[in-house]
């Protein structure tokens, strides 16, 4: 465990953010390789952070890959600003795919 933080090595934290976006957009494994040829969409919130575009980037890139690795279209993705507060934006984050 390191001193600040958690530990964990940022591809660890990677994999994390991109199972929790997964989860949100409600995709498994078993329901993306069921392909019925229609338009779906799934959205899912970028965290905030002091590096946040990067993390946005490389969770919605994790997050295409799984799509993509299970034979699916990315027909377009949109990320809009969404829940505030002082100083902390987030990103909603909108995939469509067939």
């Amino acid at each position: 465990m390191g001193l600040f933080g958690s530990g964990k090595f940022d591809e660890e934290k990677l994999q994390e953010r991109v199972a929790k976006a997964l989860d949100e957009m409600g995709l498994t494994v078993e329901s993306v390789s069921e392909n019925d040829g229609a338009l779906h969409v799934g959205c899912f919130q970028g965290g905030s952070g002091l590096s946040s575009f990067k993390n946005l980037s490389l969770t919605i890139e994790g997050v295409i890959g799984f799509l993509q690795a299970n034979d699916r279209e990315i027909v377009d993705v949109k990320a809009s600003p969404c829940g505030s507060g002082d100083s902390i934006m987030s990103q909603l984050v909108t995939v469509l795919y067939r």
